[in-house]
């Protein structure tokens, strides 16, 4: 069982991009995905009997939410309370409390922590309170008062999801995350390195498969054992906080990305290659266990054909594309509906660096001559900056039509 769960930016406004071509019945579930990844969520603190769910980042905009969207949260939030489990909505914004209550309707279970006023409630007998923090100000702020009891928990949750947010390091400092009645929480859809003592909590609906990690989590607060000691200070500090930070599984789409090496051969033996990559994903989403399509996410398919420096095969992969993917798609239709094929395409994150002219010998004056030029601007510009996987696309883009010409 968990005391607390966090759920990351869960956005229930803002819909996930709808892939061309996708049908209507998989459309409808793409559309319906973040509130359903949501309501997930809270029947997991319903069944884990946790005290509270916490919300933070993204979750409703008063702006742009439709009225079914209110009416859906605010059911959440008072079928949660009629099981003992609070809603905690975690704000940086101090005064956007009033503006949410008057959306919602005041729910009975909905509570705020912010950087001024914490959540505060009472599990296994320790006093624990719930920080929004924007910056190192707000979290020195929260710990600034000796609780005076080692019976006192403080959790820190940062926002990492907005573009203005500041870096983690300089949000919670060493001598704030170190403390031995204090952990954070740092919410984040990308995979930036964070403190080893800090709990990295991933978007709960990711919205493309650029996001890193997906899901809601479990937190279980340290419980002594009986035979501990109950009254010394000292020795109640040195206990750990935690005792589970564990991922439950919430999201409804998933996306997943499946590269093969160029092979010959026309656009039913490109399908057939890739089909029988996916084909153990389809049988496991085919057992009695996976039957109920209301439960199982969607699993979008990017196709990448990894073309090595051929120009010529990149080409060919373009012209058999559109018919290869209408073939994957009726198999995946036929066998695994929760399967979707988005795209097949030639692969366009290969290196160009083996076309430069240190290794090409091109000569001035020639195609060969703009390709490996190309190449070695684009290299140059990935030893600078670091891989762009927008400029190699681009690259490859300029070099296909140069050869198609």
């Amino acid at each position: 069982m968990f005391d607390l769960i966090f759920a990351g930016s869960p956005a229930v406004d803002h819909p996930i991009a709808e892939p061309q071509g996708l049908p209507p019945v998989l459309a409808q579930r793409l559309r319906q995905a973040p509130l359903v990844a949501l309501e997930k969520t809270f029947q997991a603190a319903r069944d884990h009997q946790a005290c509270g769910l916490v919300l933070c980042g993204s979750i409703l905009d008063s702006l742009r939410a439709s009225p079914a969207q209110v009416v859906a949260l605010r059911g959440l939030i008072l079928q949660a309370s009629a099981h003992g489990c609070e809603t905690i909505w975690v704000t940086t914004d101090s005064t956007s409390p009033r503006e949410i209550l008057r959306m919602l309707g005041e729910p009975t279970g909905l509570a705020f922590a912010t950087p001024l006023t914490p959540w505060t409630t009472t599990i296994r007998s320790a006093t624990v309170e719930l920080w929004a923090v924007a910056d190192a100000e707000d979290a020195k702020r929260a710990t600034a008062t000796d609780p005076g009891t080692p019976l006192h928990r403080r959790l820190l949750v940062g926002d990492g999801f907005m573009a203005t947010s500041r870096p983690v390091e300089q949000v919670l400092l060493p001598e704030v995350i170190n403390r031995p009645d204090t952990l954070a929480v740092w919410a984040t859809a990308t995979a930036t390195p964070l403190p080893s003592s800090v709990l990295r909590l991933p978007q709960l609906q990711p919205r493309s498969r650029a996001a890193t990690g997906s899901g809601a989590y479990g937190l279980t607060l340290y419980r002594p054992p009986s035979a501990a000691p109950a009254s010394p200070a000292a020795d109640t500090a040195e206990l750990p906080l935690v005792s589970g930070w564990q991922p439950l599984a919430t999201e409804q789409v998933r996306w997943r990305t499946i590269q093969i090496e160029s092979a010959e051969g026309d656009q039913e033996t490109l399908a057939e290659e890739l089909w029988n990559i996916l084909k153990p994903a389809a049988s496991s989403s085919a057992t009695p266990a996976a039957t109920d399509q209301t439960s199982e996410p969607l699993t979008l398919v990017d196709c990448q054909i990894a073309c090595g420096t051929s120009v010529d095969r990149r080409i060919e992969v373009g012209g058999l594309a559109a018919e290869a993917t209408r073939r994957l798609r009726e198999r995946c239709a036929a066998a695994a509906p929760m399967l979707w094929c988005e795209r097949i395409v030639a692969a366009a994150d290969e290196s160009l660096a083996p076309l430069g002219h240190s290794r090409s010998g091109g000569q001035p004056g020639s195609s060969n001559s703009f390709t490996s030029a190309l190449a070695d601007i684009v290299t140059e510009q990935e030893t600078i900056d670091g891989s762009d996987p927008l400029s190699r696309e681009a690259a490859w883009l300029a070099l296909e039509l140069l050869e198609a010409d």
